[in-house]
């Protein structure tokens, strides 16, 4: 009869050791005792290539009456629109996140107003 009490108390204690084996990491995993530290990170990068410009402009006149009124208007974009968001939600209860009037818009414009006023002015000559 001892040894079947003796026999229980050791695999009573054989369980009890392995559940404390088991719970004590556990516990320990969300307290901070100075010896760990929990860490939360997060990487964001983005890339982006661009092209050239070349606006060449050429103009030219010839002869004895010749008018020339331009109006070139150069614009030009080659770049590309980036708005990377990076948010790391850890250990909190936050809800869903929206980002407002978030945009990657790119407007290339311009205006030219030109006037042009051409007039012929010619001195007449009679006989020479």
């Amino acid at each position: 009869m001892k040894g079947i009490i003796l026999k229980r108390r050791l695999l009573l204690a054989g369980m009890a050791a392995m559940v404390l084996g088991l719970a004590i990491p556990a516990l320990a995993d969300g307290t901070n005792t100075g010896n760990a530290q929990n860490t939360v990170g997060q990487e964001a990068a983005q890339e982006a290539e661009s092209g050239d410009v070349d606006q060449s402009f050429e103009s030219s006149s010839s002869g004895d009456n010749s008018n020339q009124c331009l109006a070139p208007s150069f614009v030009t974009n080659t770049g590309n629109a980036q708005n990377q968001i990076s948010l790391v939600q850890d250990s909190s209860t936050a809800g869903d996140f929206e980002f407002d009037e978030v945009s990657s818009d790119i407007t290339v414009g311009g205006t030219n107003e030109t006037t042009c006023e051409q007039e012929v002015n010619q001195a007449a000559s009679a006989g020479g």
